[in-house]
């Protein structure tokens, strides 16, 4: 994709984006409602015109393709299946668009569903009302992978699921990747589902992309409060430049920031510190005081939420690595000061 921009109207949705995706790799576009990543994937489709901007699959520049010419594949989040044709032709129905010899046509389909755990010999000639929703999902992935294309698009494909449902099938979905080397361009809203599946992901925001990166690199080192913030849970807390990599927060602690970090003498920063990073401490040996102001269980974590002179900060805990803790208890907490990751201010200028 380059220089790709979509109007609509006096309306932007998509703001000259330019990305380029390897062979083989899996890049996820991710972001909330109205940042602009299913109008890019129809653009990618075909589906949608673009007002301006060129894609290019290969050496090929399919920017005016029609669809069915560009030899991609498209699985949607609402399966989209031919609801009076049986499992069978519904998968094989993109191969007799394309006038393949039957036995070769036989061949595919039912090797397709080996693929994907459905044997032909049990659900060949059940209808999609006959299939769970994970089972009719299957059916349209591997309806979307029969004819072998260039490229698979995925729309939000696990957004009807229910949880066990899109663990297994993200499994399933990584697995398939790595055997068959497919180019795939995966858009979701879920931060899990992007960290979990792709080599890499473009985070989305306004029609435009933010940052795009290896999914811990988006963890670990965002370049924006959003991208922080969109990421996982982020606690932000307010700096000042000492030098050129020494910052103090308000209470007066001095943090160092990471080498790998460009810092700008004229950017206003914020100390970004996961809920992760965060550790409660005897008060005895605590960088900052606090008061658990709530409590949530979360399996293999506890959430706490701590008032502290700097803001509420979230603490994620291990129960079985931590005293009994209550509402209302003061408490110590305690973080690294060295490798400090720092990102911009949102319209902070120093």
């Amino acid at each position: 994709m380059k220089n790709l921009t979509k109007e609509y109207g006096a309306v932007r949705a998509v703001d000259n984006v330019s990305l380029e995706i390897e062979p083989g790799e899996f890049v996820s576009l991710l972001g909330p409602s109205g940042s602009g990543k299913t109008t890019a994937l129809m653009m990618l489709a075909g589906f949608e015109r673009t007002t301006s901007g060129t894609i290019h699959i290969g050496e090929q520049d399919v920017t005016s393709v029609p669809p069915f010419a560009r030899g991609i594949g498209m699985v949607f989040q609402s399966y989209a299946l031919f609801p009076h044709m049986t499992v069978y032709d519904n998968i094989a129905y993109p191969l007799k668009l394309r006038r393949m010899s039957k036995s070769e046509l036989d061949a595919r389909v039912r090797r397709a569903m080996d693929m994907v755990k459905l044997p032909a010999d049990k659900f060949a000639n059940r209808l999609p009302q006959q299939l769970s929703g994970g089972q009719r999902q299957r059916v349209a992935l591997v309806r979307a992978l029969v004819y072998e294309p260039h490229v698979l698009l995925m729309d939000e494909p696990m957004g009807a699921l229910d949880k066990n449902l899109r663990d297994e099938l993200k499994l399933e979905l990584l697995n398939l990747h790595e055997r068959l080397r497919l180019t795939i361009v995966y858009v979701t809203h879920d931060q899990g589902e992007a960290l979990m599946l792709s080599d890499r992901a473009a985070v989305m925001r306004d029609g435009r992309v933010e940052q795009v990166a290896h999914p811990e690199t988006l963890y670990r080192r965002p370049q924006t409060e959003f991208v922080a913030n969109f990421l996982g849970e982020a606690n932000l807390l307010s700096v000042k430049q000492l030098a050129e990599r020494e910052f103090t927060l308000s209470n007066g602690l001095v943090v160092r920031s990471s080498p790998d970090i460009s810092i700008n003498p004229s950017q206003s920063y914020r100390l970004m510190l996961r809920p992760e990073e965060i550790e409660v401490c005897p008060e005895g040996e605590a960088m900052l005081q606090g008061r658990i102001q709530g409590i949530a269980y979360q399996g293999s974590t506890l959430r706490l939420e701590v008032e502290t002179s700097m803001g509420n900060l979230t603490v994620l805990v291990k129960p079985s690595h931590s005293p009994r803790l209550e509402r209302n208890q003061n408490v110590g907490l305690h973080f690294t000061t060295g490798d400090a990751v720092l990102v911009p201010q949102a319209g902070g200028v120093g």
